[in-house]
This record gives structure tokens, C-alpha cells and sequence, in this order.
């Protein structure tokens, strides 16, 4: 039941060095946005990892946007007169420097109608997520606000804490670029949430009417240079045959121990343990992408380098771990929608699931299935452009993108399953140029 180096893998995952791999990576460097200084120690630091262990390394560079975050403040006035905690959308423009003072205006969910009738005009617009539609991709609300001349767009999550979503569209086909994803600060209104428990009794009062609130965003929303990390073991058979595992390596603008540093150091211990086994037939490749937070510009760039090169297709399988630390149990995605899209399904791999389930059964960790309602992350770009991807995901982390996101928080156990679960089932790929799935 599995070979020698298999047994190595199993052997050789240390959740303890998982650990404080991350704490290094989610406090002493921190939130590490695309651009940014913490991504810049971060790279170096994945960099130095790789090449300590012998591994060629590659640096793919690409521009795209880039958000600085220096946070947000939500006071709400009379009856309250206090202040509530509240983040920003990641890529929203910033407030001036005085901030922005309006009445709040609840309107539903955002619909183009709910605006409509609310007439916010001069007034700060208040939405309510929902389970159906957590109003995670604020793009589109965010210009409708604009378009009805509102001041600002407030979100009341789903979840106790205020958390970090996504100021672009929410698009699934980025044919035209980052530039077209992420509406301008001339058609758009700053964007930020605040947590359920504190949006109930405001809730209330805002429907009573006269409640004025003051809202400040301090970010700088500019295009920067972005860096994807590449490191390889070279197969001895048939080299230009590539196995992926890779993980994004950027966060939702806070520390980002579970999204995404949970898989930057599986893939990083991966690294380090298939270093020391006999090279296998096929290339592996580990990537830690930049900028996948917003709509994976690290990822379609990266394809898009490699279709440039004619070495897309080489690509056999693509493994991706996606904050996997916290919620439970570790998830297969099989797929997903997006907001421009809603009819079509982005189908993953399914025989390549069906592979990766199995090594979970046959080394005793179980594997539940969900469907992206709200997308997908990086491998569904892959599987577009015919490159066969599975990803495990745990989509249920109740400190998503906030303040509560640490180390601390993690289920290491559970971490160290799915770093098993892709490295058996990554190396047998590797191993076995028989194994091959449909395109």
C-alpha cells in the first residue's frame, strides 16, 4: 500500500514546523498584498526556502493591482454615538482624508430596485448579506451606489466580525485584463463591512431613520509589480511532463495564517520533504502565487506566461491547497460559479478528484465535496485552459479575512492531512507517467 517514498511523505509532515512557519510568514511579516512590503519579504523569504533546498527557482513577475491598507473607522451617531469595528473592501479607493459623513439608508440586499426606492442620494447606503449572497464581490454594488449618488456602501455581514471582501466584479472571464475587473474611483463609492451582532440593533435604527454615520478608508488602490515564486524538481524521465502544487501566498489584508498561509507552507514542507526523495519520472513544480485574493491575477498570468512559452499543456496535474486550517472537513472543490456567469458551471476534474479522494481513503483521511457558489479558486483557471486541477479547500473559517485570522486559531492535525493527501497523490503523478487524466 504505497511505495517507500510515499511512506517518507506520510512520515515526514510536521504540523509543529507548519506551525511556526506560518507564524513567521502571518506576523513577522504580515498581511502581504500583491505589491506590498510584506509581499516583498514574503517572496524573499519562499525564495531563500526553495533554493536552501537545492531547487532551481524561478522569480514570474506580472503588474497588476495592488492595495495598501492603513485601515477604516465606522462611527455611528445618535442613538449609538459610538464607534464600530469595520473593514474595507480590498481594492476599494480610500475616503478623503476627512472622511465621509451621511445618514445611512438601508437598502435590502443592493438590488438595482432597493436602490432605486431608497433614494440615497447625499446618504450612505446600508446593505444585508445574506447566506444565499454574501456580497462578497462588491464591484458591481459598489458602482450602483455611485450611480444613485451615494456617499459610501456599508455591508452587515453574515459573520460576527467584520471581514475583508473583494472590491472587484467577480468575474469569471478576464479576457480583457486586471484593468477591466475593478471599477475606478471616479465610478465607484468607497466599500466597507461591519459584523452581524453589530448590525442588529443598527439595523434597527437605521430603519427608524436618523442615523447618521462617519466613515473614514485610509488604502492607497495603485497597479504595482507582482511576483509568482517557481521552484522544480527535474524529472528523469519525462522532464517536460509537470506536476503543480501550489498556493497563493497573499491574504485578505490581514494576517492570512489560514488564507492562504496554511497552503504556502504546505507547499513549502512538501518542497523540502520531496527534495530529499530519488527524483521521479515527471517535473514537479511548486508555485506560490501572488495576488490571487480579488480575481487571481497571479494564477490567469501565470497561464497566461506559460501558453506565451507553448508550455501550458505540459502541465499534467495542478494540485492547489487553499486555506485549509480552520471549519472542517477538508473539502474537494468540484466547481463553481461567478456573478458574470451565473448559468455556466466551471467544472474541475473529475477524474483527478476521484484520484486524490481515493489516496485519502487508503491513507485514512476523508474528504468531503463543495460546490463555489461564489467562484472558485485558482485551479479553476487552470482547468479552463486545460490544465486537469483539484483543489482542497475549507470555505467555512468564521475569522475569514478579519482580525480574529492567527495562527492560534488553526486545527494543525487537520493541516497536516491535507499536506499528505496532496504529497502522496501529487508524488504517485510524478511518479507514474501511466497516470494520466482527461484534458
Amino acid at each position: 500500500m504505497g511505495t517507500q517514498e510515499e511512506k517518507i511523505i506520510l512520515d515526514s509532515v510536521d504540523p509543529w514546523k507548519m506551525l511556526e512557519m506560518d507564524r513567521y510568514l502571518s506576523e513577522d511579516i504580515g498581511t502581504r498584498m500583491s505589491g506590498t512590503a510584506g509581499d516583498r519579504k514574503a517572496i524573499e523569504w519562499v525564495e531563500k526556502h526553495f533554493s536552501f533546498l537545492g531547487l532551481k527557482t524561478e522569480l514570474d513577475r506580472f503588474n497588476t493591482l495592488s492595495w495598501e491598507y492603513g485601515g477604516t473607522t465606522f462611527k455611528a451617531g445618535a442613538p449609538f454615538n459610538t464607534s464600530f469595528p469595520a473593514r474595507a473592501a480590498y481594492y476599494s479607493h480610500p475616503t478623503p482624508k476627512e472622511g465621509i459623513n451621511g445618514e445611512l439608508v438601508f437598502v435590502g440586499q443592493g438590488t438595482e430596485e432597493e436602490f432605486a426606492a431608497a433614494h440615497v442620494e447625499g446618504k450612505i447606503a446600508m446593505a444585508r448579506a445574506s447566506s444565499a449572497d454574501p456580497l462578497f464581490w462588491l464591484g458591481s454594488f459598489s458602482t450602483r451606489a455611485k450611480r444613485h449618488g451615494a456617499l459610501a456602501f456599508v455591508v452587515c455581514n453574515g459573520s460576527p466580525v467584520a471581514f475583508t471582501p473583494s472590491h472587484s466584479y467577480g468575474r469569471w472571464d478576464h479576457s480583457r485584463g486586471w484593468e477591466a475587473e475593478y471599477p475606478s474611483r471616479d465610478e465607484s463609492v468607497p466599500c466597507i463591512t461591519i459584523g452581524s451582532t453589530d448590525a442588529m440593533a443598527l439595523l434597527y435604527a437605521v430603519g427608524k431613520g436618523g442615523v447618521k454615520a462617519h466613515i473614514t478608508v485610509d488604502c492607497v488602490t495603485e497597479p504595482r509589480d507582482g511576483c509568482n515564486v517557481r521552484a522544480f524538481i527535474p524529472g528523469v524521465d519525462k522532464p517536460d511532463e509537470r506536476v503543480l502544487i501550489h498556493a497563493h501566498r497573499d491574504d485578505g489584508a490581514c494576517s492570512g495564517a489560514n488564507d492562504n498561509g496554511t497552503g504556502t507552507v504546505v507547499v513549502m514542507v512538501l518542497a523540502e520533504i520531496m527534495s530529499r526523495l530519488p527524483r521521479p519520472a515527471r517535473t514537479i513544480e511548486f508555485i506560490s502565487t501572488g495576488s490571487e485574493e480579488g480575481i487571481s491575477d497571479g494564477m490567469v498570468q501565470y497561464i497566461a506566461n506559460r501558453e506565451r512559452e507553448g508550455k501550458l499543456l505540459e502541465a499534467v496535474a495542478g494540485f492547489n491547497i487553499d486555506m485549509v486550517g480552520v471549519g472542517g472537513p477538508p473539502r474537494i472543490v468540484d466547481g463553481g460559479t461567478y456573478p458574470d456567469q451565473p448559468d455556466h458551471e466551471v467544472k474541475h476534474n473529475k477524474e483527478l478528484n476521484d484520484f486524490v479522494e481515493q489516496i485519502g481513503k487508503e491513507i485514512g483521511v476523508h474528504l468531503g465535496h463543495l460546490w463555489g457558489g461564489w467562484g472558485t479558486p485558482e485551479e479553476g483557471h487552470l482547468n479552463e485552459h486545460g490544465v486537469p486541477a483539484m483543489c482542497i479547500w475549507k470555505a467555512d473559517d468564521p475569522n475569514y479575512h478579519s482580525d480574529n485570522e492567527h495562527v492560534d486559531n488553526i486545527d494543525w492535525n487537520g493541516v497536516k492531512a491535507v499536506a499528505q493527501v496532496i504529497g502522496v497523490s501529487a508524488w504517485r503523478v510524478a511518479g507514474d507517467t501511466t497516470l494520466k487524466f482527461p484534458r
